[in-house]
């Protein structure tokens, strides 16, 4: 016996619209969210699965760093867009301007004698981290390597290409050694559960949490998994507390979540990698399409057949008489005014290569490509392609004030889940050690640690595309006071009174050699001579102008 199913019009339903229903679609009403449904091709096979933070990353993370660094390796364009933001976050240098918390520490800020025990402090601040980062024994770096600079260029590059970056401050008291502070940059892949544990809600990515998320500790392998010349391999794991009892950094995890309760991050890489690899694998296929095409500039066809053709090639071919031709014609070349004649084969001729390779479409269609990878890491087109020359003032100031607000916000990232920490050590030691102390009536540091690792970290300077237009912008900004001398200097990578001090030392110079600047007229830096005494309304000399025309 048969059951059918009838609608409400009395008739029988098909078993496609049976099997359609009960798929979750069909006869379904359409969700509020579109996004919610399953009707429509687009949607129909598309189920994602709910995924946490962790669940999306852990995973998958191991598999997308080694596409994305064989990528960054031998791609140019993921090469040059990991250089683009290195350049961009560190560049030359970092500079530390440092602005105490006059409040914090008891101290007004409008009293001018307060304000010169401001300035001393941070004047002390400041030359301690120099006399730190700039060791000429590099004893900053715990492998006696690098300048701090050279720490963050390193640091930054990793966290430009994974998203995190990682590294333990040591205690190394040297000989002659001004600080035992150190730096020890390493690799986020050593970062793992050790013995291959399993993922539970206290060990994540090799980070110990407590019931809040607070990282206790971080398990680091003694050794990459890849470094298969160690004998034996790294197979052991040590323990390495987030921090001191007193507070203390020790592991810093360069790391910004994108999601709650996310341990480890993804690179931002991930959606570029399958893009960025068939891209490169089509230029390298045009490229060599090309060299092919331009090597056959001609070829000989024959009308022999395919047997003969072939026969006529081989040692064993008897000498016949076209063959005896051809080698008079080779001994006796006939030529007409020294102009020789070639003589060919009967059946043969010379064809010219006249079909070029079309590949007129492929700028277009690798500037498209490399417009939304460009996008994705949060730089313009024209840094990441290098080229400039459709462009004009305005739309690269526009697109460069695009980058900049992307950039200053990974470099506030950067400063603060890595400078920070690193500052945050050393001037520790340089109050225990004694070399600044806190002015008379102030807290301690470890007191108030805050209100003297308070701080303005100048990077890369922003750069000019018209200097003219933007000296005259500057000075506008001053003058109308919406923006200060500080702030300018830090968009130009400078700080403050290091300018002033120089400024003051070339007056110094200078009038020593009877010399002044000169300032060219009409640049916005300095008034217009005609204009002295003048209060007239620019609107009224106009109008007398057009009514004296």
């Amino acid at each position: 016996m048969t059951l059918a199913i009838y609608d409400d019009a009395g008739r029988p339903v098909s078993a496609d619209r049976i099997a359609a229903i009960r798929s979750g679609y069909g006869d379904v009403p359409e969700p509020a969210y579109r996004s919610g449904g399953f009707r429509g091709q687009e949607f129909a096979a598309w189920a994602p699965p709910p995924t946490s933070a962790d669940s999306a990353v852990l995973p998958y993370r191991d598999l997308s760093v080694a596409r994305t660094r064989d990528v960054v390796r031998n791609d140019p364009t993921a090469a040059s867009g990991v250089a683009r933001l290195v350049e961009m976050l560190v560049g030359a240098k970092l500079t530390l301007s440092s602005k105490p918390d006059a409040r914090a520490l008891g101290l007004d800020a409008t009293d001018k004698g307060h304000r010169k025990i401001l300035r001393d402090l941070s004047g002390a601040i400041e030359s301690e981290w120099y006399q730190f980062g700039n060791d000429p024994q590099r004893r900053c770096d715990a492998q006696q390597r690098l300048s701090i600079n050279g720490i963050f260029r390193l640091l930054a590059r990793t966290f430009a290409t994974m998203n995190e970056t990682t590294a333990v401050m040591k205690w190394k008291p040297a000989r002659g050694g001004r600080y035992a502070t150190c730096v020890r940059a390493v690799d986020p892949d050593r970062l793992s559960n050790p013995y291959s544990q399993p993922t539970t809600q206290a060990l994540r990515g090799g980070i110990e949490f407590d019931d809040d998320g607070v990282p206790l500790g971080y398990h680091l392998r003694n050794g990459h998994p890849a470094d298969w010349y160690i004998v034996p391999p790294p197979l052991t794991w040590t323990r390495i507390p987030a921090r001191t009892a007193t507070g203390r950094p020790v592991f810093i995890h360069g790391f910004e979540p994108e999601r709650e309760d996310q341990a480890r991050a993804m690179t931002p890489f991930a959606a570029l990698v399958k893009r960025l690899h068939m891209v490169g694998k089509f230029s390298d296929t045009e490229l060599a399409s090309a060299t092919v095409n331009a090597l056959f500039a001609a070829f000989v066809k024959s009308s022999l057949p395919v047997g003969e053709a072939t026969a006529a090639f081989t040692p064993q071919t008897v000498q016949t008489l076209e063959g005896k031709r051809l080698n008079y014609w080779a001994e006796n070349p006939a030529r007409i005014g020294g102009v020789r004649i070639p003589v060919m084969p009967i059946g043969d001729e010379i064809q010219i290569n006249s079909s070029p390779r079309q590949t007129t479409a492929f700028p277009d269609f690798q500037k498209a490509f490399l417009q939304s990878i460009a996008a994705a890491l949060g730089i313009s087109y024209q840094q990441l392609s290098g080229d400039w020359e459709s462009i004009n003032y305005s739309s690269a100031r526009a697109a460069l004030n695009e980058v900049w607000r992307h950039i200053q916000m990974l470099f506030a990232a950067f400063v603060d889940q890595v400078v920070l920490p690193i500052h945050y050590c050393q001037l520790e030691e340089a109050f225990d050690r004694g070399y600044i102390k806190p002015p008379v009536g102030c807290p301690d540091f470890w007191d108030m640690p805050g209100a003297y690792l308070r701080s303005r970290w100048i990077g890369p300077g922003r750069g000019y595309v018209d200097p003219v237009k933007e000296a005259q912008g500057a000075s506008l900004r001053m003058g109308a006071m919406i923006s200060t001398l500080e702030d300018e200097c830090a968009d130009l990578g400078r700080d403050l009174e290091d300018t002033l001090d120089q400024i003051a030392n070339e007056e110094e110079m200078l009038k020593e050699r009877s010399l002044t600047r000169v300032i060219s007229a009409g640049s916005g830096l300095q008034p217009d001579p005609s204009d002295a005494g003048n209060d007239e309304d620019p609107s009224e000399k106009a109008s007398d102008k057009k009514a004296n025309a």
